[in-house]
């Protein structure tokens, strides 16, 4: 089956996972499907090693009393057998729960409950520690833990090593995938992928083989040649998210990617300077940590390598000019521009792993003009996209060569996707990736899908050359005492093309103003500050440094300049830690839980305000 051709998701239709593992089976059985790093040596795995591990795994479960529809969750960090459990439960007629690796024994609970697993995998024994915690561990059939060196003696009847769960099985791969390919529906669902859950409980997106496979398809439109070009790509994301799911899952077997999987998620950056990716995405914060590590090691050169940089600077600032200009090159400055290309800014790549990309792409949040034009003056191109879990892909896509920052591109080139707007700006997709419903859900599913239209829930404008503009959250404006309905996103974004800052979260839902609380660039302030003040240690100190108080504040400053008076921040807080998935405030794709934010952060918020108005009416009111 030569998917590698097809042009568009409505090719898909009647396409399943099993029928195309099977395809890459047959047609380039020694090929590489993937490579796992394990005690410092990486080690690569064939279609038919693949396929023969995925068989055993299937056909284990099977016995071991799992069923067609049946659910397994999977919670464990990046690896190679995060893939096999997932690939092996949709082989066996089944459903992946995907459940992130960092989530407490609660949400555990929540996610266990709410989609019915019989079975999870679990990646280590600290998974399964919060597992036999979450209150649902006693009704699961197994409990599968995937660290190929866990060896410890079971906490409980049902925990068991993944070695010793497939060990009794003899399965004829290619029998078991005929027989697997010929149950398979394209309209079956397989898997349950939990949205990231900035407000409330996460639900449950639930996608088909077509969700998947159609989503995933998407992707490769944005440049086909990525059907064709071999590429490596690191998973780094969390692969309970749908992006991961693409990269390590669906999109080997619609393209020619060769997925890598280091020792783990945390040591990500050492595993991308290691591998040298030529194809990458990741939301705009990976993008901004990758960028001032650059930075650093050029402000640590010696005086002669910052005069190179800063005339490599100059023609590579004239060569992106033309580019975007539309103009025709010119002969010397092209000619200059890849000397410096070659000479100071590929090395500089080299530094973050980054030398070999040629495709690389950002979502989930709006990149920074300044950090996106840096990227390109680096010779990256760098685009924008959109997309979300329950449309699986990306319907919108930033096609232009060397684009400008601060748009999502132009609707998909493929037919069988539409998007439209509607009168109050909201946008709405059709096509053949959507996922089906929220699992248990029924409400939330008619509110999101609607004559098979996906309600987005996204404000977008469109520019007078058709590219669209990510505006808001429908449902994220504040609104404040004076009858002011403000995007805080915008000004957030508008915060953030300062290099000292790495976010901003702005608040002022039923209040006189705006404020709002910073997290500073650890990398880029804390060298700024120490070369000022030597008591700075760590990065707590920072939020008590009047010197890069100031310094933040000249920053606000810069942006209030942009935004109209109701749009200003009049006060704000620098945040005494960093936002993170562990302190609850960010979702394991950096997207802001404002409620959490509001929460942990309410005594440092209340100084943003004097209420002093507020309590006069207030006491008045008891006399």
């Amino acid at each position: 089956m030569d998917v590698e051709s097809f042009t568009s998701g409505a090719q898909l239709v009647d396409v399943t996972i099993p029928q195309l593992l099977s395809a890459r089976r047959a047609e380039r059985p020694e090929m590489v499907a993937y490579k796992q790093k394990r005690r410092g040596e990486w080690i690569a795995t064939t279609w038919r090693q693949y396929s023969d591990q995925v068989a055993d795994l299937a056909a284990a479960l099977r016995n071991a009393g799992f069923k067609r529809g049946d659910r397994a969750a999977i919670m464990g960090d990046v690896s190679q057998e995060w893939l096999l459990a997932d690939m092996a439960t949709i082989c066996a007629g089944g459903v992946t729960v995907g459940v992130y690796f960092t989530s407490s024994p609660e949400e555990v609970g929540y996610y266990l409950s709410d989609s019915g697993a019989s079975f999870i995998f679990v990646g280590s024994e600290l998974q399964l520690d919060i597992v036999l915690a979450s209150g649902q561990a006693e009704g699961l059939r197994k409990i599968i833990v995937l660290d190929p060196e866990w060896s410890a003696a079971a906490a409980a009847a049902n925990v068991v090593s993944l070695r010793s769960f497939c060990e009794k099985n003899s399965v004829d791969t290619d029998e078991f995938l005929r027989t697997q390919v010929a149950k398979a529906k394209a309209s079956d669902l397989v898997s349950i992928g939990y949205t990231s859950g900035t407000t409330g409980f996460p639900k449950g997106a639930m996608l088909t083989h077509l969700s998947l496979l159609a989503g995933a398809h998407s992707i490769t439109t944005f440049t086909p040649r990525m059907r064709s070009d071999t590429h490596r790509l690191v998973v780094h994301l969390p692969m309970s998210h749908t992006v991961a799911r693409a990269q390590a899952t669906t999109l080997p077997l619609l393209a020619r990617m060769v997925p890598h999987f280091g020792e783990t998620s945390a040591e990500f950056a050492q595993t991308i300077k290691e591998v040298r990716p030529t194809y990458f995405t990741a939301p705009p914060r990976f993008y901004q940590r990758f960028a001032t590590q650059i930075l650093s090691k050029v402000h640590a050169g010696s005086a002669k390598q910052k005069q190179d940089y800063q005339f490599a600077m100059t023609i590579a600032r004239k060569a992106l000019d033309d580019r975007q200009a539309g103009a025709a090159p010119d002969p010397l400055i092209s000619a200059l521009f890849a000397v410096c290309q070659d000479q100071i800014f590929r090395p500089l790549l080299a530094e973050v792993g980054f030398e070999d990309l040629t495709v690389c792409y950002t979502s989930s949040a709006a990149m920074p003009s300044e950090l996106m034009s840096l990227w390109q003056l680096w010779g990256l191109q760098l685009k924008e996209c959109y997309g979300q879990t329950e449309l699986v892909g990306a319907n919108l896509v930033q096609m232009a060569e060397w684009p400008e920052a601060g748009t999502v591109g132009v609707p998909l080139h493929d037919a069988a996707w539409e998007t439209a707007i509607l009168e109050d700006r909201e946008m709405i997709v059709r096509g053949p990736g959507l996922f089906v419903g929220y699992w248990n859900k029924p409400e939330e599913t008619r509110s999101a899908l609607r004559d098979g239209w996906l309600y987005t829930g996204d404000i977008v404008d469109i520019g007078p050359t058709g590219l669209f503009k990510l505006v808001d959250r429908k449902k994220e404006i504040i609104n404040t005492s004076n009858g002011k309905s403000i995007s805080p996103t915008q000004i957030e974004n508008e915060i953030r093309h300062s290099p000292f800052i790495s976010e901003a979260a702005v608040i002022g839902e039923g209040k006189k103003y705006l404020t709002a609380l910073i997290e500073v660039n650890a990398i880029a302030t804390m060298e700024w500050a120490r070369s000022r003040d030597l008591r700075i240690a760590q990065y707590s100190d920072l939020a008590n440094s009047e010197i890069v108080v100031r310094m933040i504040e000249g920053e606000i400053g810069k942006a209030n300049s942009k935004l109209a008076r109701a749009e200003q921040i009049k006060a704000f807080r620098i945040l005494p830690e960093e936002l993170s998935p562990e302190n609850g405030v960010m979702t394991p794709t950096r997207k802001k839980r404002r409620k959490q934010i509001m929460e942990r952060y309410r005594s440092l918020i209340d100084t943003l305000y004097d209420e002093s108005e507020d309590n006069l009416v207030k006491a008045e009111m008891k006399t």
